[in-house]
């Protein structure tokens, strides 16, 4: 089993927005692709290929609240599976760690992926009120897809190599995985945590819910090992010219 890590584009915001000391930043948004004897599964899906398009509505909108994406038509999860040699209409599974536009976008080019969510998460994104408040476009995710509404711990193929985690907070149901594959064992912590000095200064974004945050990041901590590398969800030092994972079967890392 193999486990790849794929750049969609980059996210622009103060560094406040991101938990970082820095006044402005750009931020990769990564998604992940298990490659499983049962099945492709991606752990999230980037940004819709819609906001290649710097006049695209949503991206008109995020600029209002000076934040920006950039996204070329190479960095698209159709290309980047096409790269691996993965027909995208054959991924099984696509594994949501929340539904915000950066990590369930690409949905639109997974046509038979059954997504995977917190229930909790689901009803979220489909109540008006509760998606306004935490930013839940359903323009995004509420496409017919088939979902698979999860409460908790889940064993995505039943063997015990890929395990998704609640880790609430970011959203009322986040929720990580713990990938152990021959690429090593990996924890994605996904936006339970954006970056390292986060992880370091638990300094999150005032509209988060902290206590429950820390809660989640201390409970991730937790299950580590010594051979456990957390890979945080917008981290620009794990995604620079050695990033953490490689996009390419090529290349077999060990951590």
């Amino acid at each position: 089993m193999r486990l790849f890590g794929c750049v969609c584009g980059q996210f622009h915001s103060s560094g406040a927005g991101m938990g970082m000391s820095a006044e402005r930043v750009a931020v990769p948004i990564p998604f992940y692709v298990v490659d499983h004897p049962q099945g492709v599964a991606l752990f999230d899906c980037g940004l819709h290929r819609d906001l290649v398009h710097a006049d695209d509505p949503y991206r008109r909108r995020l600029r209002t609240q000076d934040m920006d994406v950039s996204l070329s038509t190479e960095e698209t999860v159709t290309r980047a599976l096409e790269r691996l040699d993965i027909d995208p209409a054959t991924v099984r599974f696509a594994v949501l760690s929340h539904l915000h536009f950066d990590h369930a976008g690409g949905l639109s080019e997974l046509p038979n992926a059954t997504i995977v969510v917190q229930a909790r998460e689901w009803r979220a994104g489909r109540d008006d009120d509760l998606a306004a408040r935490y930013f839940l476009p359903r323009r995004f995710f509420d496409l017919g897809h088939s979902v698979l509404q999860i409460d908790g711990e889940h064993d995505l193929f039943g063997d015990g190599s890929v395990t998704v985690l609640p880790s609430f907070g970011h959203t009322p149901g986040h929720q990580s995985m713990h990938v152990r594959s021959d690429d090593g064992d990996h924890l994605l912590v996904a936006d339970a945590c954006y970056n390292c000095e986060t992880a370091r200064t638990r300094r999150f974004p005032a509209h988060f819910n902290t206590r429950a945050m820390n809660r989640s990041l201390d409970a991730l901590i937790a299950r580590c090992g010594p051979e456990t590398l957390m890979i945080y969800g917008h981290d620009p030092s794990q995604w620079g010219d050695q990033p953490v994972l490689s996009s390419s079967r090529g290349l077999l890392r060990k951590t």
